[in-house]
């Protein structure tokens, strides 16, 4: 075979700069990009800006591209800022997207109120103060710009509160019943084993105990009753999350109360919580906790909401070698037993999470 070497003289004349035509394009580009990474260290201005860090207690200086991580609680912290020119602080607040949810912006869980200047230092303080997380501890984002227009100029800080969401759930899904009515009316509650099939494709299950041909476990408006008042027990099981098998640490957390009649009469309050196919509770390292539940007032007027006050579990749950998280991995809350023994231990669930909780923010829930 003739091998052809195509050297410039044999390209026509008008053509033959165009060799030269990728050299020449980097020439011209090399100041911009020399102006680009000396854009800070050329400038006469500049923002720092400092903290005082939660563990060590001591006051660093932040990374440009540094995060504060907070907990789900109120509170505030103090950051230092030091300039050299004007500038303005703003707040923007917002929920991330994640593939079961549209990105949702909250306005002003979080606020920025500038409170002294330490002038041997010549540092501004401003206090950030945040909302605490009610409902659940999903991760939210604010973004804190200090930024100087007069210069084109600013730092920019993100505060991340709550954790990423492993599994998610507010049942509101379920409409069985009344949005209004007193959650111990019974009228229109639905068995699980008769929700619809688009329901139970949310993959939520319940034991059918020996003996009996039904799970004692009902749908109500959001939310969900385990057991009944002849005296069965129920449980409810998560769907599988897979996910987690990568995890070291979880955050489990959920809200339940016990049944109360409206002459005050109460059910037993026994809850139990098991961890099915991999995994242990972090305090006891053991795969089943049983815990007392606080009871509601059926009486009060804004009883769908105020039942919920003091309902909130939170379970931190380990992958040790010897018993590690898998995929296969569920949770399993009980509501007395299925003897019929024990008396009625009647059980409303609601708001059922699992979280993921990096090193870094193992510490937080309880600070």
């Amino acid at each position: 075979m003739m091998e052809i070497n195509l050297s410039c003289k044999h390209l026509p004349k008008n053509v033959r700069w165009r060799r030269w035509l990728p050299l020449l394009t980097l020439f011209l580009l090399l100041p911009s990009y020399w102006s680009c990474d000396d854009s800070e260290e050329g400038r006469n201005e500049f923002i720092s800006v400092s903290h005082v860090d939660n563990q060590t207690g001591e006051k660093v200086e932040m990374k440009p591209d540094e995060a504060l991580n907070i907990p789900p609680k109120a509170g505030q912290l103090s950051i230092f800022v030091k300039t050299n020119t004007n500038y303005s602080v703003l707040v923007q607040s917002k929920v991330p997207a994640n593939e079961q949810e549209e990105e949702e912006v909250i306005e002003n869980w979080l606020k920025a109120e500038k409170v002294g200047r330490n002038e041997a230092t010549s540092e501004d303080e401003w206090h950030l103060a945040w909302e605490a997380q009610t409902k659940d501890y999903k991760r939210r984002i604010a973004t804190v710009s200090i930024t100087s227009p007069e210069v084109d100029y600013g730092r920019f800080i993100n505060i991340r509160q709550g954790f990423t969401t492993r599994l998610g759930e507010d049942f509101e899904w379920l409409k069985y019943g009344s949005s209004t009515a007193s959650p111990n009316v019974t009228t229109n509650e639905k068995l699980i084993g008769d929700w619809t099939e688009a329901q139970k494709e949310y993959q939520w299950s319940s034991t059918i105990a020996k003996e009996e041909d039904k799970a004692y476990c009902y749908g109500k408006f959001g939310f969900i009753r385990l057991g009944d008042d002849q005296g069965h027990g129920a449980d409810l099981i998560t769907p599988y999350i897979t996910d987690i098998v990568r995890d070291s640490v979880l955050l489990v957390s959920f809200d339940a109360v016990a049944y109360t009649e409206e002459d005050e009469k109460k059910d037993n309050n026994k809850l139990v919580i098991n961890i099915l196919n991999g995994g242990e509770f972090a305090d006891t390292h053991t795969t089943t906790k049983t815990i007392d539940l606080d009871y509601y007032d059926p009486l009060d007027p804004d009883v769908l909401t105020t039942m919920w006050n003091k309902g909130r579990h939170n379970f931190y749950v380990v992958s040790p070698p010897e018993r590690p998280v898998t995929a296969n991995t569920k949770f399993q809350i009980i509501g007395g037993d299925y003897t019929l023994t024990t008396g009625n231990n009647r059980v409303f669930v609601d708001n059922f999470y699992v979280y993921r909780l990096d090193d870094v923010y193992y510490y937080l829930l309880d600070e």
